[in-house]
């Protein structure tokens, strides 16, 4: 039994000391060495210092309950004689120790502390007050959260504690009901006043936290900071943890001197008065208030919330501009999508234009126009190596981007490959080994070292990735050009770089320079900042979300660059000083990687349902709020970013807002590339009712669209079209079939209270319609790989039976025979 014991510790301590080492490896590829570092020197320190801590209290606590037992006699039996043997008091005092050292490794501090360890100790001032407290703001987002940890953990640590020695003392007859009555002895009386003197001592504490987490959520409405909150809430809080700190001092002298009535009263005075005060002060507070009027006296707070919220968001950085909107309705039809991503993915996939399976929907500006990138690989089962270093199933597709015109369907609703300018609807790409939530490690051949993963590159290497990877056949792995690639999803591998920003919701890839990129948007994002509106970003609740940085993963390599914003508040600016390696500078990148990066998708419609309760600066009243209905069905509701190619010929996305009549007010208009920026598009007079102007929209394309017997239209997202004069709503319809790929069945468009259709945008527009990829003149090598594109299309719907997408491709390669090469 000690033998397995010691192999199955050797084991645990193994697989904990690799995993550490594999960890720093991991890191240490990627050039983030230094997060590394810093994460694991301040968790050490932390939880070390805790933990001994925590040890030293506890033993402190359970050596005093030894010194209670004179003697502990355990019965023991010897033939048909029992006899009490005393157990060693030695016994008695390693036994507190170990349990000691036991309750401390379990209450040390949790390990997400350290960065608010590193926020409270090297935060960048905000150089700005709050009102109240005349307190800088990095106050409550840097120092905050970190006493609050540290308040928690001396509660866990009391209560547990209190709670074994009061079991332990139960077990003892110095703690026992007797006769009808609780009986504790002087001994144990003494203990239990002063583990009551450090719960009250932790109470006061509590109490002044309080005071100034009524700025983080007030008693009003939607959290509300309140007149009551700062007349009587936060002085009640301030006096209660002054009058619980002595109330503390004299429940310990009379606790201690037996005088327990006087501490018992004490204990139930201060009850009373914490229990009153709270309900009572308000009442006060409202009933001698210089302003009888409940509204006036109010005002002054509901501006503060407007002011703190407009700083907390960023609202004050938005731009009022029309320089970046269409000139003419006319110029839409190549620059707005007609195809949801989810939908476009279907289409390719079922119709067989596109071999593997789609991994995301990208978007890329030209100034021909819109063209969506559809990125499509293999599964997983053909990107996993096996321990020789060889696929683990045969690699028959090859990853790839697919080129659409985004804006564009054929006669027959199907999606138009290929970019303007360009016939070849699809480039191959670099193998694609970091992507979308996908699990697992992969084994590489890399012998020049692109790929950012460790290498094993000597028998250590091996030992300790096959320890920690528990896979034992990494052994025999001796060629030092494989590496061992984990965290290969995007989200993953970006939360390990940078777990102090918050991700938004969208991975977008890029595809710039031949390679692959996924780009993520990242937030500075705080629960503490004070007297803003709260908001709710995954399952989390903050009171300032700001973007920060735009997280860009080589899918190929697996590098993680960091892109800050050109302004960036004091929480980024406190990490690009503590990491700098971290932060990619925009000279050192590509141009056109720079140029194509999308914008904010998450943070703009933070910022405009923020705009349409608060407004922006100079606005003195706004009750406005977000459209609940995007005009798509639900099965296309995925939340994937649909974005456009605004008039200055950058990537961009929209949010309609709506004023408190249900009117269309404005947009709000986010552009990428290096300067993203964000532009309010007012719309004045206020505009179309939004709910009515969807259902005449729907009921325009349910009464005009072609739809098969076996088939049903869905409804895709509503596009908000910035235009010169005005907003344009630009909605598609689809026929939706099952095992059949979706097509586009008819286009709707409403401007002002005039809604049309068409089978194209160009067509509801009234305009002309925008030139095809087919209609672009070729050259000779453009020509040929044209033909076999049309080629395997006829090929593999003949195979499938599919006569429908045979005849489409047969009249494609027609119209393409009619049309000679450039010589």
């Amino acid at each position: 039994m000690l033998a397995v014991a010691a192999v199955a510790l050797f084991l645990i301590l193994g697989r904990v000391i690799t995993g550490v080492i594999a960890d720093y490896q991991w890191y240490a590829a990627l050039g983030a060495a230094a997060v590394w570092r810093t994460r694991t020197l301040v968790n050490l320190v932390l939880r070390l210092t805790s933990g001994i801590v925590a040890t030293g209290f506890v033993f402190a606590n359970l050596y005093a309950v030894r010194h209670s037992v004179v003697s502990l006699v355990l019965p023991r039996r010897v033939a048909n004689i029992e006899i009490g043997e005393e157990i060693p008091g030695v016994y008695l005092v390693a036994a507190a120790a170990v349990i000691a050292i036991l309750l401390g490794a379990l209450l040390t501090l949790p390990s997400t502390t350290w960065m608010s360890w590193v926020m409270a100790h090297h935060g960048v001032a905000f150089n700005e007050s709050d009102p109240y407290f005349e307190a800088d703001l990095g106050f409550y987002v840097y120092w905050l959260p970190f006493e609050s940890a540290i308040y928690l953990w001396a509660l866990i640590a009391v209560m547990v504690v209190a709670a074994v020695v009061i079991f332990l003392y139960a077990l003892t007859p110095s703690l026992r009901w007797e006769r009808g009555s609780l009986y504790v002895s002087h001994y144990v009386r003494r203990h239990l006043v002063v583990l009551c003197w450090l719960l009250l001592l932790l109470m006061a504490w509590r109490y002044r936290l309080d005071a100034y987490r009524v700025l983080l959520s007030g008693s009003g409405p939607d959290g509300l900071f309140t007149f009551t909150d700062h007349r009587a809430a936060i002085p009640v809080s301030l006096w209660m943890s002054i009058a619980t700190a002595a109330a503390a001092f004299v429940v310990l002298f009379f606790g201690w001197t037996g005088q327990l009535r006087v501490a018992v009263s004490t204990l139930g005075a201060l009850l009373v008065v914490a229990f009153g005060s709270r309900q009572i002060a308000p009442v006060i507070a409202r009933h001698f208030a210089p302003v009888a009027d409940a509204d006036l006296r109010e005002r002054p707070y509901r501006q503060v919330r407007v002011d703190y919220t407009r700083r907390a968001y960023a609202l004050d950085r938005i731009e009022r501009s029309d320089s970046l909107v269409f000139p003419a309705v006319a110029n839409a039809p190549g620059t707005v999508p007609v195809w949801d991503p989810l939908p476009l993915e279907q289409s390719l996939e079922r119709g067989h234009t596109v071999e593997g399976v789609a991994h995301g929907v990208g978007w890329a500006a030209t100034p021909l126009g819109l063209t969506a990138v559809v990125v499509t690989g293999p599964t997983e089962e053909g990107e996993v190596l096996d321990a020789a270093g060889s696929p683990a199933a045969p690699r028959e597709v090859s990853w790839s981007a697919t080129r659409v015109r985004a804006s564009m369907a054929d006669d027959n609703g199907d999606p138009v490959l290929g970019a303007p300018g360009m016939s070849t609807a699809s480039r191959p790409l670099p193998p694609v080994l970091v992507y979308d939530s996908v699990p697992g490690y992969a084994l590489v051949l890399d012998s020049i070292g692109n790929v950012a993963a460790p290498a094993l590159e000597s028998g250590f290497d091996r030992v300790v990735q096959a320890w920690s990877q528990q896979n034992l056949r990494l052994l025999s792995l001796d060629r030092p050009a494989i590496r061992v690639l984990t965290r290969r999803g995007v989200q993953d591998r970006i939360d390990a770089v940078a777990p102090f920003f918050v991700q938004g919701t969208s991975v977008l890839p890029v595809v710039a320079d031949d390679s692959l990129y996924w780009t993520v948007a990242l937030y500075d994002a705080s629960a503490d900042y004070p007297l803003s509106k709260r908001v709710t970003v995954g399952d989390d609740e903050y009171g300032l979300v700001r973007h920060a940085a735009t997280a860009i993963v080589n899918a190929h390599t697996g590098r993680v660059a960091l892109l800050p914003d050109v302004v960036v508040g004091p929480i980024a600016q406190t990490w690009m000083n503590e990491f700098p390696q971290l932060f990619a500078s925009p000279d050192r990148m590509s141009a056109a990687l720079l140029a194509a990066l999308p914008p904010a998708v998450d943070g703009v419609r933070i910022q405009a349902d923020l705009l349409a309760r608060f407004g922006l600066r100079g606005d003195s009243s706004w009750m406005g709020r977000l459209p609940w209905n995007g005009g798509a069905d639900s099965v296309l509701r995925d939340g994937s970013a649909l974005l456009f190619a605004t008039g200055g010929g950058r990537l961009g996305c929209s949010q309609a807002v709506l004023d408190s009549t249900d009117r269309l007010a404005g947009a709000l208009l986010g552009t990428g590339g290096r300067a993203g920026t964000v532009y309010w598009v007012p719309l004045e007079p206020h505009g179309q009712r939004w709910n009515s102007t969807l259902d005449e929209m729907r009921r325009e394309l349910d009464s005009t669209a072609a739809i098969p017997r076996d088939a049903r239209i869905r409804f895709g997202e509503v596009r908000v079209v910035p235009v010169a004069h005005g907003l344009a709503l630009v909605q598609p319809a689809y026929v939706w079939k099952a095992d059949v790929p979706p097509t586009i069945a008819r286009v709707a468009v409403a401007r002002d209270t005039i809604v049309t259709t068409g089978r194209t945008l160009a067509e509801a527009l009234g305009v002309a319609p925008v030139a095809s990829t087919d209609t672009l003149p070729l050259s000779a090598g453009d020509f040929r790989a044209r033909v076999k594109e049309l080629y395997t299309r006829m090929h593999a719907a003949l195979q499938r039976g599919d006569w429908v997408a045979f005849g489409r491709a047969y009249d494609a390669l027609g119209q393409l025979l009619g049309r000679p090469p450039e010589p």
